[in-house]
């Protein structure tokens, strides 16, 4: 009786198990059954529903680290363009040297903070005349007072009796001491007012209408060319030559001192260099072309002496080439130089002398002191020391125009002019360099004018003018408060080691 109660019992506990057993078995098989639906495109009837879940998983993972990883590409290429690829990129060449604009960007800010020292430093010309403006100030108020103790004194001896007498000899001599200092005052003054007058109007008017974007950015250019012709130049002379224009690193850290010490008083190391991350070291990279430069001045100019080898010259000009061949083939056939001249230069200073230039040395030819204000290609020609008595020269390119010269006459040593020997000395380094330029073997390509007033290139703000003022010599400097002529406070931070 036991027995069969108990088997009862097991056959339900059986059933039981065996019904979970078929219910988790199911359930594997609906989890891992094919449903037949595509996944993309038709393609993925034969996954599970389990392997289609775990393929979309990883494909919405494999998705998002790719558009991270093509933002990440988007940014870095951003980055390196525009601080690596844009500012290697050459503004200029020099016989196949780049010059990049990064190297022309820092030029320009160095050019534009000595400038902004010259005209608002301690020592610039504006101070100058502030000083000046005070000096006179004060002369005029001794004036005023001369002239109320002039008055005073004249009161006192018409007040006299009359006849002579110690008082009115004594009060006599102090009138004329006062007529005197008056007249010392007003001629002081007078002296101090033209002073005021030429910095105003002269040098300083002329020095504001270069501080412009275009000028400080073209002598950025020619400079780093002329550095490049001139560093080629170097390698190839004695070591002891290379000593005397290359800078010492005391001249240029003396430089770099002085351009700090004279920054406009309020907060000047800042807004340039800071604004435009320049650091210490770009400056004296920078100050090295511009020492290098200054002495290469020093070398050449002791060279200019008097007397010197001469050559008396003659030329015509002509506008087109055609015009230039027939005339050398005339000339080539005999006919007379000077009447030619007169009949086909366009050079209205010489062609009525048959186009006699006058006796002429080195770098005259170029130089404005000189007259003419010639093409360097002219110069070189015709202080070539292979050139002969009685040589023309082929067609000459130069300055849109075209060239015949001719030697008439050469004098190895004759007096140079005072005056003009004066101006050669004082341009010595830029006539060689100007000389250099237009060798035949020099390749120069020209400045990309887009990059040369690039924003990107240029001083922020106002700091470095678009165009030059219009005639008041006392407007405020460029980023300047009206009053005070010192830069505005931007709270930058100094850049280091200033």
């Amino acid at each position: 009786m036991n027995t069969s109660t108990e088997r009862p019992v097991r056959k339900s506990s059986n059933k039981t198990r065996s019904t979970k057993q078929r219910y988790n078995k199911q359930t594997a098989h609906v989890e891992a059954r094919r449903d037949g639906k595509p996944l993309i495109f038709g393609w993925g009837k034969h996954l599970s529903h389990t392997d289609k879940i775990r393929l979309q998983r990883r494909s919405i993972w494999i998705l998002a680290v790719l558009v991270v990883a093509l933002l990440g590409t988007v940014i870095v290429g951003a980055w390196i363009n525009i601080n690596i690829i844009v500012p290697g990129l050459a503004i200029t060449t020099v016989n196949g040297h780049p010059i990049p604009q990064s190297q022309y960007r820092l030029m320009v800010a160095v050019k534009t903070q000595l400038e902004l020292n010259k005209l608002y430093g301690p020592n610039g010309l504006t101070p100058q005349v502030t000083s000046l403006q005070k000096q006179d100030a004060q002369v005029k108020a001794t004036i005023t007072q001369n002239q109320k103790d002039i008055a005073d004194l004249e009161a006192q001896i018409k007040k006299l009796p009359s006849g002579s007498s110690t008082q009115r000899t004594d009060l006599e001599k102090k009138l004329a001491d006062a007529k005197k200092k008056l007249t010392d005052s007003q001629a002081q003054d007078k002296t101090l007012a033209d002073q005021i007058n030429a910095l105003n109007n002269g040098t300083i008017a002329l020095e504001k209408q270069g501080f412009t974007q275009s000028q400080i950015g073209n002598d950025s250019a020619s400079w780093l060319q002329d550095d490049e012709l001139l560093r080629e130049w170097l390698a190839t002379q004695s070591a002891a030559v290379q000593a005397q224009i290359n800078p010492s690193s005391s001249q240029i850290t003396k430089d770099f001192n002085d351009l700090k010490k004279n920054m406009p008083t309020t907060n000047g190391y800042n807004t340039i260099f800071s604004s435009m991350n320049v650091n210490d070291n770009d400056i004296r990279a920078m100050l090295t072309v511009i020492d290098r430069r200054t002495n290469l001045q020093k070398f050449v100019e002791p060279q200019i002496q008097s007397p010197s080898y001469h050559v008396l010259a003659r030329q015509m000009v002509m506008p087109t080439q055609q015009k230039a061949d027939q005339v050398l083939k005339d000339l080539q056939k005999g006919q007379d130089f000077g009447k030619l001249a007169k009949t086909n230069s366009q050079d209205v200073n010489t062609k009525d002398k048959g186009g006699d230039l006058g006796w002429l040395t080195r770098y005259q030819y170029i130089d404005t002191a000189g007259g003419i204000n010639g093409s360097a290609v002219v110069d070189n020609w015709i202080f070539d020391p292979a050139r002969k008595l009685n040589e023309t020269s082929s067609v000459l390119f130069a300055n849109s125009a075209y060239y015949i010269v001719q030697i008439m006459n050469i004098d190895p040593a004759r007096e140079v002019n005072a005056d003009l020997l004066k101006a050669l000395k004082a341009n010595a380094a830029v006539n060689w360099l100007q000389e250099r330029r237009f060798l035949p073997e020099q390749k120069i390509v020209a400045v990309d004018q887009t990059m040369l007033l690039d924003p990107n290139n240029m001083p922020p703000n106002n700091l470095l003018p678009a165009s030059p003022p219009a005639s008041d010599p006392n407007a405020p400097a460029p980023g300047t408060t009206p009053d005070t002529g010192t830069t505005p406070d931007t709270g930058t931070t100094p850049a280091a080691g200033s």
